[in-house]
């Protein structure tokens, strides 16, 4: 336990997510009453241009000592944000969550007890989408790539949905370095290292309000994804054979 008695800290990016943050906190603080260990959310604005900061700002002054704000004054992608929000953190767990509440923050729970109960090193939100079919296919094509690809079988393979132990997190965030789309490797650098998965079933939500940075230029962020795969694949072999 850190000093602060915090054991798992949720981290969440933020870029323009004013109207998100407020029933962001209000139900992560929800779900924190009902957790058996004490937690923290750790708001990161990754240079928002709207309202977001100010939202942070009230929401620490509403649950202070539950809710932290990090703020970039430029934009440094989610990847930056985690690892600003762990700089930041202070639990000997950490929970990674989108700010735009597709993913469920009641399904932290359910991640914190399969990582307790399945003793693995790390609990990734298996997502079964709600919205657009084009958004769900892409999705499926892209995991299968990743499974074969790399040698795995995970069903959701590219979810960041992730509770572990912060230094599995800073493991696999060793990686990251010159990938604009890391977030679609987490599972793959997580499995590469050989850490136990313990894979939870979780309803991905519609976004509500926002836009996503995947559908303003959906085949042309597929198509960068698809070629940092590609390098992601030739480092890794590169690296196995030294």
């Amino acid at each position: 336990m850190s000093a602060t008695g915090i054991v798992l800290s949720v981290i969440a990016p933020c870029l323009n997510e004013e109207p998100n943050v407020p029933t962001l906190v209000e139900r992560m603080v929800a779900v924190f009453d009902r957790m058996p260990v004490a937690c923290e959310l750790v708001l990161v604005d990754d240079g928002s241009s709207d309202g977001t900061w100010t939202a942070i700002e009230t929401a620490m002054a509403r649950a202070p000592g539950r809710v932290r704000g990090v703020r970039h004054e430029r934009n440094r992608g989610i990847v930056g944000g985690w690892k600003s929000g762990l700089d930041a953190a202070t639990g000997e767990l950490v929970c990674l969550i989108d700010s735009d509440l597709q993913n469920r923050p009641e399904d932290i729970e359910r991640l914190y007890d399969a990582l307790e109960h399945e003793r693995a090193d790390v609990a990734q939100g298996v997502r079964n989408p709600t919205g657009s079919r084009r958004r769900v296919l892409f999705s499926r094509v892209l995991n299968h790539m990743l499974n074969l690809a790399f040698g795995m079988n995970l069903r959701d393979n590219k979810s960041g949905f992730v509770l572990c132990r912060r230094e599995v997190l800073l493991d696999a965030l060793g990686d990251a370095d010159g990938y604009r789309y890391f977030q679609s490797f987490l599972g793959v650098a997580l499995a590469a290292r050989g850490y136990r998965f313990a894979e939870v079933d979780t309803r991905f939500e519609p976004r509500v309000a926002g836009e996503s940075f995947l559908s303003a230029f959906p085949v042309v962020v597929s198509l960068k994804i698809c070629g940092e795969l590609l390098r992601y694949r030739l480092e890794r072999l590169r690296a196995s054979t030294k």
